[in-house]
């Protein structure tokens, strides 16, 4: 029996992932950026701006103006915590939502910022993305 319970135990020790490390991450009631954004205000003020543009493309000025307050936030993020994996990929969500305004500004906002994710974060799978 003690066989049986012992390989059971080293089974599951070898099956079990390897403990994340958290450190690394940005905890979710820290804020960051002019206007003090948490790291999930800075998920849906991405998500939210996009579907604004998406659906008035109009506003692009307006939103425009948001988004760079968002880059502003995104990078004092990757100031205090430039390891968290969760960055390339809102830096990435951020540079596609500068593609979908039809200014010059953002045109190269969205170039800058995947010049950055690219320099920052070459291994990332978001730098690895094509830039179309």
């Amino acid at each position: 029996m003690r066989r049986i319970l012992l390989a059971l135990l080293l089974g599951f020790a070898c099956a079990a992932p390897a403990v994340a490390d958290f450190s690394n991450l940005a905890p979710a009631d820290r804020y960051f950026g002019r206007l003090k954004m948490s790291i999930l205000g800075v998920r849906n003020s991405i998500n939210d701006l996009s579907a604004r543009a998406d659906a008035h493309p109009e506003d692009a000025e307006h939103v425009f103006d948001k988004a760079v307050l968002v880059e502003d936030a995104l990078r004092d993020w990757h100031a205090h915590f430039p390891r968290d994996p969760w960055i390339p990929r809102y830096a990435y969500s951020l540079a596609q939502l500068y593609g979908k305004l039809d200014m010059d500004e953002a045109r190269v906002r969205r170039n800058d910022m995947l010049d950055w994710l690219g320099a920052t974060y070459p291994e990332s799978q978001y730098a690895q993305l094509p830039r179309d």
